[in-house]
């Protein structure tokens, strides 16, 4: 690719041939990055267009589908409140799943929502990458109408075993490109790499059009934490978090979505730090450090932020089990700083 070009690759509909959505992807990888990379992009790309059609113009069928699907009545263990983020968990994953196996070009996936490795149908034993993604990142917001969204790493494989686990417990720093797509007011995709990151919005065509380029992480005053775990808090967060609130380090205000993806698209553009500690008493942390940490820390450091679980930098983290779950803090240097002497 030429520098500072742009390229415009085709995704969505049925098949990466049979494509209603064009892509323009900028400049994101090197000149020499193989082609291949683009079409792996391409690939997850085409999933925005087709989950915004799907909940736009299949609102009044989704029940009727589900009853089908499961052959349950809405009266049956299934509520009301969860049958839509039901349909869409499992329609986003299988969508995911289905464009990257017909990419051709990935070798094995993982998801938030399934225990195992993925191999792709149709197989390519020949492929080279691996995506792990999040397939609906805040689907318990679905009934309230608060943004969700879908986030994705892409790594080079280690070796060709498919069967091997290690090919998916990659430290996030082996991360060629990430990203995420946010679904609310409207649909904004981000991808970023060490050499840039842009984002995209979508016309009522489903092309993608640039609205962002050569992203630095914003620096507002804001924290995002969900504060009704204040009890569960170590002492060293209470003394981070009262010293935001105190106004010492300057005039800080909360905001907090309540969906990760939602508050770190947010802090991300406008600035800010966001947290999910650890519990204190098991060490577990409620975010999964491949599916969703990984892939935002990647970005906040590509744009010029940061993430760590509390004590060490996330990408540097060598994860021991597919939906392993880290404490997490991720956005601007400063508050992250600012935990690090509290």
């Amino acid at each position: 690719m030429q520098e500072n070009s742009w390229q415009i690759y085709k995704f969505g509909g049925s098949s990466l041939n049979d494509s209603d959505c064009i892509l323009n992807v900028c400049n994101l990888i090197k000149e020499n990055s193989s082609q291949n990379l683009i079409v792996v992009v391409s690939a997850m790309a085409g999933v925005t267009d087709q989950l915004v059609d799907y909940s736009e113009s299949r609102k009044e069928s989704i029940l009727e589908e589900i009853e089908n699907r499961y052959r349950l009545t809405i009266t049956e263990t299934i509520q009301e409140e969860s049958i839509h983020e039901a349909l869409l968990d499992e329609f986003s994953n299988d969508l995911l799943i289905k464009n990257l196996s017909e990419s051709g070009k990935v070798f094995l996936m993982g998801s938030e929502e399934i225990e195992s490795v993925i191999v792709p149908n149709p197989n390519n034993k020949d492929a080279d990458y691996i995506v792990v993604f999040d397939p609906l990142d805040g689907s318990s917001n679905i009934d309230v109408a608060v943004t969700i969204g879908t986030i994705f790493a892409i790594y080079k494989k280690i070796n060709n075993d498919q069967s091997d686990e290690s090919n998916l417990l990659q430290k996030g720093s082996n991360a060629i490109v990430a990203g995420y797509t946010v679904y609310g007011s409207s649909s904004v995709m981000c991808i970023s790499s060490k050499e840039d990151t842009s984002m995209f919005s979508f016309d009522k065509n489903g092309k993608a059009l640039v609205t962002n380029e050569k992203i630095i992480h914003g620096n507002s005053k804001v924290y995002s934490v969900n504060e009704s775990n204040w009890n569960k808090f170590t002492d060293k967060d209470k003394r981070w978090i009262e010293s935001l609130r105190s106004g010492e380090n300057g005039k800080y205000t909360a905001r907090y979505v309540g969906s990760l993806v939602a508050d770190f698209h947010r802090n991300l553009l406008k600035g800010g730090v966001f947290a999910y500690p650890a519990d204190p008493k098991t060490g577990q942390g409620r975010l999964r450090l491949i599916y969703e940490c990984n892939p935002l820390s990647f970005i906040a450091e590509n744009t010029g932020g940061d993430a760590n679980d509390g004590e060490n930098k996330i990408l540097n983290l060598a994860p021991n089990d597919l939906h392993q779950r880290v404490g997490f803090y991720i956005g601007s240097k400063e508050e992250i700083d600012i935990r690090k002497n509290s």
